[in-house]
């Protein structure tokens, strides 16, 4: 299955801690909503990143 590129917008600022979790897809800092983008394979691959934010952002 190809790959489709997905982007996201997290409202405030991440950890380094949470930043560590998304080493294989790219960060850029902008101002208090920085976007993650990566190229998705399936459709599980969005709801585990949003999984991955929901625990490190509460945790």
């Amino acid at each position: 299955m190809p790959a489709r590129r997905h982007g996201l917008r997290v409202a405030g600022r991440l950890s380094d801690e949470t930043r560590a979790a998304f080493a294989d897809v790219k960060m850029i800092d902008v101002p208090a909503e920085p976007p993650i983008c990566g190229d998705v394979v399936g459709e599980s691959r969005p709801l585990g990143v949003l999984a991955l934010i929901q625990n490190h952002w509460s945790g």
